[in-house]
């Protein structure tokens, strides 16, 4: 599991996401946002306590295609049923998700062996 190539399939999602909330001038409201965050770092929380598991399932080529492409058909309907803020909340939820990368990337790289005492 590379977390670059995690951080590329979050903004595949992401891109069209965000172009999509642009296109239909979605107003930026908290509460959508808020959802998007918290559910990101719930979600987070509830997949490291089997990470083992989730890392092997992830591994699997075909279990990340799928997770883009629900994640782009599960916004698309979002859109349908709930409205344009579903997007705020795909969003939100997604950027979240690679902030979380990239501190933990940080993280990561300044605890390197060129940091060892």
């Amino acid at each position: 599991m590379t977390r670059r190539r995690d951080a590329a399939l979050a903004g595949s999602v992401l891109v069209p996401v965000a172009a999509a909330a642009v296109l239909l001038r979605t107003p930026v409201t908290p509460e959508p946002v808020f959802v998007g965050v918290g559910g990101a770092l719930a979600l987070e929380l509830a997949l490291s306590v089997r990470a083992s598991s989730v890392r092997r399932l992830w591994e699997r080529r075909g279990v990340r295609v799928a997770s883009v492409a629900l994640a782009i058909v599960g916004t698309a309907l979002g859109v349908a049923i709930l409205g344009p803020a579903s997007l705020l909340v795909v969003a939100a939820g997604l950027s979240t998700y690679l902030l979380l990368l990239a501190v933990v990337e940080l993280r990561s790289r300044r605890s390197g062996p060129e940091r060892r005492p």
